[in-house]
C-alpha cells in the first residue's frame, strides 16, 4: 500500500474542504448564521446534507465489508437506515422547521419555559453527540492508521483538529456544504466502481450473485439471512426487532440530524429536503449493494483475505485497487487512494456536525438559554462564545479518544447514542408536539429518566457483560424505548403539575403554521 499517496490524496481533499469552510465563514456573522446557515438552505441541498449524515464511511466502508462477509444481512441495515426516515417525515420535519428553534432544547422550551426542561435536553444531546462522536473518531482513527501508516493517536488527532477547524470557521453553513460536497463525492465513487464491477460481470447481476456464492465458505447461504443476525429462537426473534427499533426510532431522536430541518426556508421544505435525502440513499445503498457482492464474486483469493483481515473495513478500496490494475500498479494505488481519501473525508464531514451540535448544547442552550435566560447581549455574543466551546469540546473529545484507544467495542459507543436517542430523546419531542396534557415534569423525568435507562440496558446487555450478560438481547431497545415512554407518561400524570392550556395552544399553532404566538399567549415562566 502506498502510504505517501494515501496521505496526499487525504491532503489535497481536506485543504478544498477547508476552502469551502472559509469561504462559507465569511457569510457566517450572526447566531442565526451560526447555528442555522441563515435558514436558507435549499431543498435539494438539505436533503444531500441530511443523505450525507448517513452515507459516512459506517455505510461506504462498513457496510460494504458486512455485504462481503455476510452477504443478504448485511443489506438490511441499509433497509433499516431508509425507514428510519420515515418517522422523520411524517411527524417531525415539518414540525421542527415551523418551530423556528436552533436546537432540540429550543422545541421543548417553545412549550416548556423552566431551565430544567432546557438543561436536561442540552444534557441528553451532549452524552448522544459524545458517544457518537467517540465511536467517528475511534474508526477515523483506525481507518487513518491503516491506510496511511500513522499510529492511531497521530491519526486521531489529526481528524480532531481539522473537525474542530471546521466547526470553528464554519459554522452550520460550512458543515452543510462539506456534506453535500462528500455526499456528492461518495454517490459518483460508487457509481463509478459499481460500473466497474458490472462491466466485469457481463452486467449480470444475478451470475454475479451466483459467482459470490461460489467463492465465499457460507455457499448460497450469502443470498438469505442468518450470517449475521441470530435467528431460530424467542430471544433472537426479539434481538432482531429490538435491532430494527434502534434504527427506526433512534434518528428521530439524533440531535445532528434533526438540527438540519432548522437550516430551510420553512416546513415546506424541510418535508420535500426528506425526499430528497431518502432517494439519494436509495440509489446510494443500492450501488453499496452491488459493490459487496461484487467485491465477494471479483477479488482473487489473496485480495479476499486481505479485505477479510481488516473486518471488512478495507473492501471498498482493495477492490477499486484490484478493478484498476491490482497491488503494485499505478491506476490500483491511484484508485485505492481516492476511495480511502474520500472515505476518511466522509468520517471529517460527519464528526464536524456531531461536534457542531454538541457545542449548541453548551453555547446555546446553556450559556444563552439558561445562564443568560435568552438576554440580547448574550444573543450576540453567542457565535464567539461557540466557538471557543468547539474548540474546547473538540480537544476534550480528541483527548477522551485517544484515551478510549482502538481496541475498545465501537459497537458499544454507537448502540448507546441510539438508545439514549430513541428511549429520552424522541419520546419526549414526540409527547411535547401531540400530547396536550404533558408537563414540564414528564419531560424533565423522560429526558433524564430515558438516559438512566439506556445507559442500564446496555451496561447489562451482552454488548457490555458479553457471556456474563444479564439481559440477553444485543439490542435492548424493546426495554429502553417503551420504558422511556412510561417514564414520561407516569412523571406526567402522577405528578402535581398541572399542563398549561395557553403554551399548548401557542406551540401548535407555531409547529403546525410556522406563525409565531402573540405575546399574550407565552407561558410564564416555572
Amino acid at each position: 500500500m502506498n502510504h505517501g499517496l494515501t496521505l496526499g490524496v487525504f491532503g489535497v481533499l481536506v485543504v478544498a474542504m477547508l476552502a469551502i469552510i472559509i469561504r462559507a465563514g465569511r457569510r457566517t456573522r450572526t447566531a442565526g448564521d451560526f447555528w442555522a446557515a441563515g435558514r436558507g438552505i435549499g431543498s435539494a441541498q438539505n436533503g444531500l446534507a441530511v443523505a450525507g449524515d448517513f452515507m459516512s464511511a459506517g455505510t461506504f466502508l462498513g457496510t460494504v465489508g458486512l455485504i462481503f462477509l455476510t452477504g443478504f444481512d448485511g443489506t438490511l441495515i441499509l433497509l433499516a437506515a431508509l425507514f428510519s426516515f420515515l418517522p422523520v417525515l411524517f411527524l417531525l420535519a415539518e414540525r421542527l422547521r415551523n418551530s423556528g428553534a436552533y436546537t432540540l432544547a429550543d422545541v421543548l422550551s417553545l412549550r416548556f419555559r423552566g431551565e430544567a426542561v432546557r438543561g436536561s435536553a442540552a444534557v441528553n444531546t451532549l452524552v448522544v453527540s459524545f458517544f457518537y462522536l467517540f465511536a467517528q473518531l475511534v474508526g477515523a482513527g483506525t481507518l487513518l492508521q491503516a491506510l496511511s501508516g500513522l499510529s492511531f493517536t497521530t491519526a486521531v488527532l489529526i481528524t480532531g483538529a481539522f473537525m474542530t477547524v471546521y466547526v470553528t470557521l464554519g459554522g452550520m453553513l460550512g458543515a452543510t456544504w462539506v456534506m453535500i460536497v462528500k455526499a456528492l463525492l461518495l454517490v459518483v465513487a460508487a457509481l463509478v466502481l459499481t460500473g466497474a464491477v458490472l462491466a466485469h460481470a457481463g452486467w449480470d447481476f444475478g451470475g454475479l450473485l451466483h459467482t459470490a456464492a461460489s467463492r465465499t465458505p457460507a455457499g448460497d447461504a450469502i443470498r438469505g439471512p442468518g450470517l449475521l443476525l441470530p435467528h431460530g429462537h424467542a430471544i433472537d426473534q426479539t434481538d432482531i426487532v429490538s435491532y430494527g427499533l434502534v434504527y427506526m426510532l433512534g434518528t428521530a431522536g439524533l440531535p445532528h440530524v434533526l438540527v438540519r430541518f432548522f437550516t430551510v426556508r420553512d416546513g415546506h421544505t424541510a418535508r420535500r429536503s426528506l425526499g430528497w435525502a431518502i432517494g439519494v440513499m436509495g440509489v446510494f445503498f443500492g450501488l453499496i449493494v452491488v459493490i459487496g457482492f461484487g467485491a465477494r464474486a471479483l477479488l482473487n483469493s489473496a485480495a479476499a483475505k486481505e479485505a477479510s483481515a481488516a473486518g471488512g473495513n478495507l473492501v471498498a478500496p482493495i477492490l477499486a485497487r484490484e478493478l484498476a490494475g491490482g497491488a503494485g500498479s499505478a491506476w490500483g494505488d491511484i484508485s485505492l487512494a481516492v476511495i480511502s481519501g474520500v472515505a476518511f473525508l466522509t468520517i471529517l464531514a460527519v464528526v464536524s456536525g456531531l461536534l457542531l451540535s454538541a457545542s449548541g448544547a453548551v453555547a446555546h442552550d446553556l450559556w444563552t438559554g439558561s445562564l443568560h435566560r435568552n438576554s440580547p447581549k448574550a444573543a450576540r455574543q453567542e457565535p464567539a462564545v461557540a466557538r471557543v466551546t468547539a474548540i474546547g469540546m473538540g480537544v476534550l473529545a480528541t483527548l477522551g479518544t485517544c484515551a478510549i484507544g482502538s481496541g475498545r467495542n465501537i459497537t458499544f459507543l454507537l448502540g448507546l447514542a441510539f438508545l439514549v436517542a430513541a428511549s429520552a430523546n424522541l419520546p419526549v419531542v414526540l409527547l411535547t408536539l401531540f400530547w396536550k396534557r404533558f408537563t414540564a415534569r414528564g419531560a424533565v423525568f423522560g429526558l433524564l429518566g430515558g438516559l438512566l435507562v439506556s445507559i442500564v440496558v446496555i451496561a447489562l446487555s451482552p454488548t457490555w457483560l458479553h457471556d456474563n450478560a444479564v439481559i440477553k438481547l444485543d439490542y435492548p431497545a424493546v426495554i429502553s424505548i417503551p420504558a422511556g415512554f412510561l417514564i414520561a407518561w407516569l412523571a406526567t400524570v402522577l405528578g402535581r403539575t398541572r399542563p398549561d392550556p395557553a403554551a399548548w395552544e401557542s406551540m401548535s399553532v407555531r409547529t403546525q403554521l410556522g406563525v409565531a404566538p402573540e405575546p399574550a399567549e407565552v407561558p410564564a415562566r416555572t
